[in-house]
This record gives structure tokens, sequence and C-alpha cells, in this order.
């Protein structure tokens, strides 16, 4: 059966495009996948997972990660920190009957008009060494007494080796007002790496928005599961959150009006210096009256039915 045998406009996209523009947007602007401290400009063999950069990048001299404070070391007294890295190394949906990658267990297998979303992210922090902490630690612990005396008044001598200044007892105190420092990273020499997986399932309809009269593809979430976290309670709290994110912070805001899915019919005849006199109304085609499903998730595809009223005129 043509697919426009009920329907005046028919609309797909395969899964195989859309996996295939995310991995060359993660080529193009590898800067919005990975994340890390200063250290990694000179160190990139360093980065949990290795990723491609088109030419055309290195060439421009764009930035290959966004730069990010080092993680700092909370209770130290002075503004030191850790270096780390974060990315999103994978990315891929696939679309009913499913036969891009597979669902763990907990999830079952992809059922009809369901698609599935897998990502894979990795992160990678420095963990000091025995000498780097021994050598630091004296410094930290004169710093610390150097303070305590001079919030008590004891001293108004700069103690050598702590890096400080007399101040006034209060302000010594309170530091609110003081300009905030830039976190140092310890020495780095190695990273312990860890990547974790996510799998969702979900599916695609068409709703209002109060406010609005348009039509609008809505993507909803099915179902959430991580792979391989211990204890079971840390892996429940963590999905309840994500699964929260993606329903109220990131899912609304990839819902896309009607009007936007195909050309605007009166626009293009205008561009051709044709002029309709008419209104053309477009409306998704009804289920099951015209179609069995709309949209429909199915043969490796997503794909939308339509209808047009015409109104007006003679």
């Amino acid at each position: 059966m043509p697919f426009t045998d009920h329907s005046d406009l028919f609309g797909a996209v395969h899964e195989d495009s859309i996996n295939r523009l995310v991995r060359h947007i993660m080529r193009q602007r590898p800067s919005l996948f990975n994340y890390a401290t200063p250290f990694f400009h000179n160190n990139l063999e360093m980065f949990c997972a290795k990723f491609e950069v088109d030419d055309k990048v290195l060439k421009a001299k764009n930035p290959l990660f966004t730069e990010q404070e080092p993680l700092p070391i909370l209770g130290a007294p002075l503004p030191i920190g850790l270096n780390f890295c974060l990315q999103l190394s994978e990315a891929a949906i696939d679309f009913h009957p499913g036969n891009v990658f597979g669902l763990p267990p907990e999830l079952g297998s992809l059922t009809a008009q369901r698609f599935a979303l897998h990502l894979k992210g990795c992160m990678g922090m420095d963990c000091p060494t025995k000498e780097i902490i021994n050598e630091l630690l004296p410094h930290i612990e004169r710093f610390l007494v150097s303070r305590q005396q001079l919030a008590a008044g004891e001293t108004k001598e700069q103690v050598a080796g702590t890096f400080t200044h007399y101040t006034p007892p209060m302000a010594a105190v309170d530091n609110r007002d003081r300009e905030r420092q830039r976190t140092i990273p310890l020495p780095t020499r190695q990273l312990i790496c860890f990547c974790l997986e996510l799998y969702a399932v979900g599916y695609f309809e068409w709703g209002t928005v109060p406010g609005s009269q348009q039509v609008w593809l809505k993507p909803r979430l099915d179902g959430l599961e991580i792979v391989d976290i211990e204890p079971r309670d840390m892996e429940n709290a963590i999905e309840c959150y994500l699964t929260t994110v993606l329903k109220l912070g990131i899912l609304p805001r990839l819902i896309i009006p009607l009007e936007k899915m195909v050309l605007d019919i009166s626009k293009e005849f205008q561009k051709m210096g044709l002029t309709l006199g008419r209104t053309v109304q477009l409306e998704p085609s009804a289920v099951p009256a015209d179609v069995p499903n709309n949209p429909a998730v199915e043969d490796d595809q997503i794909k939308a039915f339509f209808k047009l009223t015409v109104t007006g005129g003679a």
C-alpha cells in the first residue's frame, strides 16, 4: 500500500541518517562532548576515551574540549584540586525492530512503536601519589597553624612557607569578600578512568501545548537503565534522578511543532510567484481511521503522516 493512500503527505527519517549525523557532529564539534581541565591541552593521550576529530577542526585550531576548573579538594585550606576529564563517547538511536544495539535485560526487547537510545560516558580523575601528598601535608599543616595563630591575634608575622600574610583577626575568619582564587591542580601522572552506559526506551506522540494552537510531536520516556552500578539502591537513585531530568528537563525541549516538519505550502507557492487565494491547514492523519500508527516507529524509521485541508477561495 502506498504511504499516501490515506494521507496527503508522508515523511520518514531512518535511524542510520540520525546516527551518521551524530557522529559527524561529534567529529566537528568535539568540545560539545569532551570536558576537561587545561592540563589536557598538552596531554590529549590521557583522555579516557579516544575521539576522532575532523581535519578542519585542527586546521582552524578550534577547541577540542571545553575547559573546566580542577575538581576542588574539599576541606583543603589552599585552593588546590585534581585534574579530570568527562566525556560523552558514544550516542546512538535505534528504531523498532531494533538492530543497532542490544538492550539490557532490565528493559527487555524493543517492542513495537518504540525507539531506544544508547549513551556511553567516561570520566577520568587524577589520584595523587603518596609522595605528592606527603610533600604537601607539612605545608598545609603549617598554613593551618599560622591561620589559627593569626585569628587569635598571637602573631603578626608571616610564617615562612605558608603563603600567608598578616590580616586583622576578624578578616582572617571571614573571607567572603576576598576575591575567589583559581584552583591550582596537583601534578598529574595518571588517571583513574571509568565508563557508564545508559539505555533508554521511549516513543513519540502528537499532542497540544497549553497556550498554543499548533500540534506538536513529543518524545516520551518509557524506561531507563544504567548498566552495572552497585549498590542497587544507589543505581535506583541515580536512575530516578536521570529519568526526572529527561522527562522534565530535556525531552520537553525536543518537542517539534507540526509546521516545522514539512514545507509551508503557501510560502512555497509564493516563492514560485503563485498565489493560492486559499488557506492550507496541515494536521496529522487520524489513527486508526487513516493509518494504524502516527507517528509510526517501524522498519528502522520514524514515519509521519499528514492531511491537508484547503479552505476559502472560489
